[in-house]
């Protein structure tokens, strides 16, 4: 992953069009256009779960170097 926040920003914009063409999905008449709608923005919503994830892991790990804490033990 290049820059996180970038990443963050991108797959939250996804997320917004997507949810916009399901919301207005009631009224369309392409209703495959909704649908579609949906599974992009079920996969907006996994990417940035992913990219949070990975970014926790990130600040976790730098604040820990940061403050000269020990490397944490795995169970």
């Amino acid at each position: 992953m290049s820059d996180p926040i970038t990443s963050l920003r991108d797959h939250t914009g996804v997320l917004s069009v997507a949810l916009a063409q399901w919301a207005d999905g009631d009224v369309a008449q392409d209703k495959a256009a909704a649908r579609r709608a949906a599974s992009a923005a079920v996969d907006a919503i996994d990417a940035l779960l992913r990219d949070l994830y990975l970014l926790r892991g990130r600040l976790v790990q730098e604040s820990r170097q940061a403050n000269g804490a020990p490397r944490p033990r795995v169970a």
